[in-house]
């Protein structure tokens, strides 16, 4: 399969603060075949078992597993697809993660939820969601699938559906957590067996094994909009669709520190190796990177072009940087150059 490597380089912008500056991280665009006139990307997720960046590439069909180093492309189809892109993210696959040797994806054209076996790339069980799929994570601990479905007009939730490895594997769902205000964004902590989501104006703090709300604490968000975490510090970072990131202390529920970015943020990242927070700018078309002290500040470290409606970020353990370019079906690939902060 041909990769499309495209080296962009540039000298100095920064739209997202409003005054020129030198950028320090430059990309190199990777482009998924057959999205040359756009792709509805949304979730972008790194799967550290499998050593890919997991790709749900909309209206294409296909699940692209994308080696950090090569760029080598592996593909898994069966999933619906369209022929032309449609603005924005409900054509297709557009959320996945991985988990017990397994990928499981959210199909938007047939309102399935699909799992896939690693082994043989081929879907060995399905169920229905009851609403359209947002954001999907696996939660390993009790082998269950979160779904968010936040668009329903009078029940905002997080649809569960439990699972079952091995010979004959099954999905079923069992329960509907009801999510005032939500769900937006899903971020899964499992040091403190947590999962977090923004209501609103306030982030939930959920239990994993009761499936409750813990807590609300006020996310300081005009609209709030990606979550993140620090398991080993008991840190959680927020996006605020206006141009700004907050980070909280997970015992108090204390606000830390917050910084401006740049404009529509939408999902963000975390690398806990380097203590970098990323979140992109879908209106500034901006990638930051921001470091974290062990205290929770927040101080910018760099900055990056990205591009128009570029609102989904992730990174990888090679310390790269992958961010969505819908319009013109392509992964922006970053190298952090930062330094680790203690």
């Amino acid at each position: 399969m041909n990769v499309l490597l495209i080296f962009l380089f540039f000298a100095f912008i920064s739209p997202a603060f409003g005054e020129s500056m030198v950028i320090g991280i430059t990309p190199t665009a990777v482009q998924i075949p057959g999205g040359e006139k756009g792709i509805g990307f949304d979730d972008l997720v790194y799967s550290s078992e499998l050593h890919k960046v997991l790709v749900p590439a909309g209206h294409t069909g296909k699940l692209y597993l994308i080696d950090p180093v090569t760029y080598a492309m592996t593909t898994i189809d069966g999933f619906s697809s369209s022929a032309q892109f449609q603005k924005g993210h409900h054509v297709g696959i557009s959320s996945s993660d991985e988990g017990d040797g397994y990928i499981f994806v959210a199909d938007h054209g047939t309102h399935q939820l699909d799992a896939v076996d690693v082994k043989t790339s081929k879907i060995v069980a399905q169920a229905s969601m009851t609403a359209s799929a947002d954001i999907l994570r696996y939660v390993p601990v009790n082998h269950e699938v979160w779904v968010t479905e936040p668009d329903e007009k009078d029940t905002k939730q997080i649809e569960v559906f439990s699972f079952v490895p091995g010979v004959n594997p099954s999905l079923t769902h069992t329960m509907f957590i009801t999510v005032p205000d939500g769900p937006e964004s899903l971020t899964i902590d499992y040091t403190h067996q947590r999962a977090y989501t923004n209501l609103g104006d306030k982030v939930g703090v959920l239990d994993l094994k009761s499936h409750s709300i813990l807590s609300q604490w006020p996310n300081t968000c005009d609209e709030s909009r990606g979550t993140a975490v620090d398991e080993a510090r008991g840190i959680l970072f927020v996006a605020c669709k206006e141009g700004k990131a907050v980070s909280f202390d997970l015992q108090s529920g204390k606000m830390l520190s917050s910084i401006k970015v740049g404009e529509g943020p939408d999902l963000v990242y975390y690398n806990p190796g380097l203590a970098h927070f990323y979140i992109s700018g879908a209106k500034s078309a901006t990638i930051s990177v921001i470091g974290v002290s062990a205290q929770g500040r927040l101080s910018l470290l760099g900055t990056g072009i990205a591009a128009e409606r570029s609102h989904c970020v992730v990174g990888d353990d090679q310390n790269n940087i992958w961010v969505c370019a819908p319009h013109v079906g392509q992964l922006l690939r970053y190298k952090d150059i930062y330094p680790l902060i203690k």
